[in-house]
């Protein structure tokens, strides 16, 4: 019963599954297929690899997600991050070996991503924070722009960090070749105006919004045309020596294991866990933000298996690592798809694309896929984020600085390793020493706030500190320092109240602290006391025999605590007298 469930679960969009949606899904798939043409060229190019690779990875991978994902909208395929990623990874290879170390890392990544979603590792993605996916995302597009200038200008750069390949860069302007400049500078203009300006000009001229902005989509791919055509009249590669495409191999993908050595896997493996991570993580925030915009949800764990069948389908079939596309599936979402048959006919469309469009491509000058690369980055560039994070919080926006520089510095393999395991240590180190300031009320209220920041009433002899936050073996002797500390600044202290309202676990060893605690306070002759605590973190406690040593009582709230502890004033010093004036 719980397979038919899932199975239904996973095809419930074939239910009801009418005309007006196939033609809505056919719609899509076609703008989707027209922008995906050039992109898995150019990202193929990006990571080193013949432009048909880009075709490969843009066939059967799609079949695989649609089979074991969960998202109605993402499109899966060649992206700018993951070739990055793909070309830093086998850039030090031998050139004979590139092909199928490329597979053979698809084959890994997929892998990695399967087993996780069979061990239902969702979570992980909990790990990884926004500031860290935003502030790489920035610091690879920025990185991916420098790796294509030197396409625009005709150039050989070999160095693989940003620093170098600027250097290398200013150092060879002299030399740059002058038709690369042109074209490249062009069709950059050319994308960058057809992006920002088509619409506006569509809408003048009467189309409604959201036709003017899939035509716009569209058009990358009759500027790409017209300089196929123009390189085959002017013969740029033969008479000008232009870089071009060259000759890319008509049919589809051919179905075989990488070949490549037990050892090679091995030196594979860290590159692929990164990819993984980083796949996982891009492709998943764009899937969960299309579905919300639907009133929708994704699962993060089909997400897993589905990102993961599509990485190892593409490593058996030619291709190289994948990830889900922001701009793509964009594009499938306003375009119109409603369901996962978008992805099995841009897989259809692209296998026709395979076998019949290939040599057209031939005279494409690689300074213009340069320039649908860079333009395509330019997007990707979000400083406004980096800032934002930087003032909101100092140890998020470090963390952010931390990756951006990581990225351009080290390269994209450690960018995310970095931001992820500053973010952690960061968090771990504000959890080491929580805020436990001590309270007190607000007149005539039964409010409690810090007394450091508001003007409440205390008491010298009942004093309440506030922990904010859960107790664990790692803050858990910072909780008897900070006890101490009050002990010791209050000399007429009768009774001390932990009053527990941000505390959501207490572990064994914090546990043991609260009991050191209690000891020492008995033999100072002060009373321990507990309030606003959670029903699930209380009942743990009464699996141990520390409530039943306490010396003091546990409250159900703080003014209860207070109400009962506090001693009553001393009525005597009050006169009597009425003043009736």
């Amino acid at each position: 019963m719980g397979l038919k469930r899932a199975i239904r679960s996973q095809y419930s969009w074939l239910e009801g599954y009418k005309t007006s949606i196939f033609a809505d899904d056919l719609l899509a798939a076609t703008v989707v297929s027209i922008l995906l043409v050039p992109q898995c060229l150019a990202y193929a190019f990006l990571a080193g690899l013949p432009p048909q690779l880009g075709i490969y990875a843009s066939i059967f991978p799609l079949v695989a997600y649609v089979l074991f994902g969960s998202s109605n909208y993402l499109n899966v395929g060649p992206t700018a991050v993951i070739s990055l990623m793909t070309a830093a990874c086998i850039a030090t290879l031998p050139a004979e070996t590139r092909v199928v170390s490329a597979g053979a890392l698809a084959l890994l990544t997929g892998g990695l991503l399967m087993i996780a979603g069979v061990l239902k590792a969702g979570f992980v993605m909990n790990f990884v924070s926004r500031p860290v996916v935003s502030a790489y995302i920035t610091g690879a597009a920025l990185l991916i722009i420098f790796s294509q200038a030197k396409h625009i200008l005709g150039l050989q750069v070999d160095s693989r960090t940003a620093f170098g390949m600027v250097a290398e860069l200013i150092r060879q302007v002299p030399q740059s070749k002058p038709l690369a400049v042109l074209t490249g500078f062009i069709a950059i203009m050319l994308f960058v105006l057809v992006r920002r300006m088509l619409p506006f000009l569509l809408v003048k001229s009467g189309f409604r919004a959201k036709t003017a902005k899939l035509l716009a989509r569209m058009a990358p791919i009759l500027i790409i045309a017209a300089f196929v055509g123009l390189s085959t009249l002017l013969k740029f590669g033969e008479t000008y020596g232009l870089s071009i495409v060259g000759s890319v191999p008509a049919g589809l993908p051919p179905v075989s294991f990488p070949g490549l050595t037990l050892v090679g896997y091995e030196e594979l493996l860290i590159p692929a866990v990164v990819i993984a991570i980083v796949a996982f993580v891009d492709s998943t925030s764009t899937a969960q933000e299309l579905a919300a915009r639907k009133r929708g949800r994704v699962d993060p764990n089909r997400e897993l298996l589905g990102l993961g069948a599509a990485n190892a389908v593409a490593g058996m079939t030619g291709g190289y690592p994948i990830n889900g596309s922001m701009s793509r599936s964009a594009v499938n979402f306003t375009a119109g798809g409603k369901t996962p048959l978008v992805g099995l006919m841009v897989a259809g469309f692209m296998a026709l694309t395979a076998l019949f469009l290939t040599p057209a491509l031939k005279n494409l000058p690689l300074s213009v896929l340069s320039a649908l690369i860079i333009v395509a980055c330019l997007n990707l560039l979000d400083f406004r984020s980096i800032w934002r994070t930087w003032t909101y919080s100092r140890a998020d926006g470090i963390t952010a600085l931390a990756t951006f520089f990581s990225v351009i510095i080290l390269g994209v393999q450690w960018g995310v390793l970095a931001g992820v395991v500053l973010a952690m240590v960061l968090h771990i180190r504000v959890s080491l020493t929580p805020h436990m300031p001590l309270v007190g009320r607000f007149p005539g209220t039964e409010h409690y706030r810090d007394a450091d920041r508001f003007n409440v009433e205390t008491d010298e002899t009942v004093k309440t500190l506030r922990i904010d936050e859960g107790l664990y073996y790692a803050n858990a002797r910072f909780l008897e320092d900070r006890v101490a500390e009050v002990v010791s600044e209050n000399s007429d202290m009768t009774d001390l109240v932990l009053m527990c309202s941000g505390v959501n676990h207490i572990d064994a060893s914090a546990l043991s602290s609260l009991e050191e605690i209690n000891r020492r306070l008995k033999g100072l002759e002060i009373k321990l006391h507990l309030s606003d605590m959670q029903s699930a973190v209380r009942e743990r406690m009464y699996r141990s025999d520390f409530l039943d040593k306490l010396n003091g009582r546990v409250f159900l709230s703080q003014h209860d605590a207070m109400t009962a502890l506090q001693p009553e004033p001393d009525w005597a010093q009050f006169s009597d007298h009425i003043d009736i004036h």
